[in-house]
């Protein structure tokens, strides 16, 4: 017992003698740990300052249209989704005429208030927002992944070799300054806060998705599948409180006015989105009717149908492909309806699949809204970078995975004009090269399972 007490008593004097020094090491080393993440987010910050001054030197972008509309309905109270109103004279009396305008009227309405900066400023704010979202929804997707939040440098390289494979389609977004940046950010943070049980939150996330821009509509249906009854719901109350919100500043009637305009902008029944003639468009309905119609194009003269199927024909095979397309959904949730995803991991990999097919399903789909495969190029780029650690390398990665990952890879990212010069570049649009690498996409992604992510750190343990 002395003995017992002899060493108690040497134990606490030890720890307490001891105990300032420990708490100097541990300040000394938070103030370290402060310190370098301190300098890293500077050096993220900057670069994405600098890539936002980059891109401000463009012109002729779409944000600008967004802003010219939140001026046209304010002060003109004209009809924004017609080109004829949508002409804008600027405070040097430069009169620029913009394309239609074709989101829902709050979005813009609510930049409004940056269109009262000078130009170049605004330009630059929203170009900095977009980054700034591109940067968060990298550290939106480890959220989904255990292992990237405890390991840094997989992370690191994950999300680096993410963004080169990529990097045609957020590149486009920031050169266009488009919104398909906002809206997988808002997407990918909906399922996130599902996940996490906070319906409300997550249904407002969708809710501002949708009435930016209408394809997110569809993640309703992929929440009620699984047995998450609340979010949709509180999905529609935001959305429809959002439509009609703009009433409360342009008036009930002419808010009215704009609804029923943007409604005839988006109607898939429209004309202009069966017949897709223009080179950029690179969904299925302009991809089968180039290939299987006569279809002339909007630039380049020539032949690059297979076969001569009439318009009605070739309309009943892109609705045929749509519904092929949606149907695979089924291959990716794998269980009964109304049950929830088997892990965060498992829905992620599920939204990842939904989200690559959205610019095939949807009519009038350019290059941009392609940045839509970025979970699906997170998760593959995740699975591919822990083959390749787990020993094998290259090697290690099966070829029926990379085969197809370098035809995408060849096909969307070396086709830019800037590696392949203007008039490749023009071929490959004329014959839709771009989709053919989307679909050599998916042809990877349906081989990688969540699964197939724990047997890599069950084969790297033994």
């Amino acid at each position: 017992m002395h003995k017992i007490n002899n060493s108690l008593r040497s134990f606490v004097t030890v720890t307490f003698k001891e105990l300032p020094k420990i708490q100097i090491m541990t300040s000394v080393q938070s103030g370290m740990t402060l310190q370098s993440s301190l300098k890293t987010k500077i050096w993220i910050y900057g670069i994405m300052v600098l890539i936002s001054l980059i891109f401000t030197t463009q012109q002729a972008a779409d944000y600008r249209i967004y802003v010219a509309a939140g001026r046209v309905m304010i002060e003109e109270k004209a009809n924004p989704f017609l080109d004829e109103d949508m002409v804008e004279t600027e405070p040097d009396g430069i009169v620029t005429p913009h394309a239609q305008y074709r989101y829902a009227p709050i979005f813009g309405i609510a930049l409004y208030p940056i269109s009262l900066l000078p130009k170049q400023v605004y330009i630059f704010l929203w170009l900095f927002f977009n980054v700034f979202l591109l940067y968060k929804s990298i550290l939106l997707f480890r959220e989904f992944f255990s292992e990237l939040k405890s390991d840094t440098k997989l992370f690191g390289i994950t999300s680096i070799l993410t963004l080169i494979l990529g990097i045609r389609f957020w590149g486009q977004n920031l050169q266009l300054g488009q919104t398909t940046i906002l809206l997988v950010f808002l997407s990918v943070y909906a399922l996130h806060l599902s996940r996490k049980n906070k319906p409300v939150l997550a249904g407002l996330m969708l809710a501002l998705a949708i009435v930016t821009k209408i394809m997110p509509l569809l993640l309703i249906g992929y929440f009620i599948y699984r047995k998450d009854f609340k979010t949709p719901v509180f999905t529609i109350i935001f959305t429809v409180l959002l439509v009609y919100l703009p009433a409360l500043i342009v008036g009930f009637d002419y808010n009215n006015f704009l609804i029923h305009e943007w409604y005839n902008i988006i109607n898939p029944a429209n004309k202009e989105y069966t017949l897709e003639t223009k080179t950029g468009i690179y969904n299925l309905s302009a991809f089968i009717f180039a290939y299987f119609t006569e279809m002339p194009d909007d630039k380049i003269t020539g032949n690059r149908n297979i076969l001569s199927l009439s318009y009605e024909v070739a309309g009943i095979l892109t609705n045929i492909a749509r519904g092929a397309l949606i149907l695979f959904t089924l291959y990716f949730v794998r269980s009964l309806p109304f049950k929830g995803a088997k892990s965060t991991v498992h829905a992620f990999w599920e939204f990842g699949y939904i989200c690559l097919a959205f610019p095939l399903v949807f009519p009038a789909q350019n290059k941009y809204s392609f940045y839509y495969i970025l979970p699906a190029l997170f998760f593959i780029t995740y699975y591919m970078v822990k083959r390749y650690k787990s020993g094998g390398g290259l090697k290690g990665i099966p070829l029926k995975i990379l085969i197809p990952m370098g035809m995408y890879f060849i096909l969307t990212t070396l086709t830019s004009s800037n590696i392949i010069g203007k008039y490749w570049y023009d071929q490959t649009q004329f014959y839709k090269v771009i989709t053919f690498g989307i679909i050599a996409l998916i042809v990877a992604y349906a081989q990688v399972k969540p699964s197939m992510l724990n047997t890599i750190q069950s084969e790297k343990n033994q």
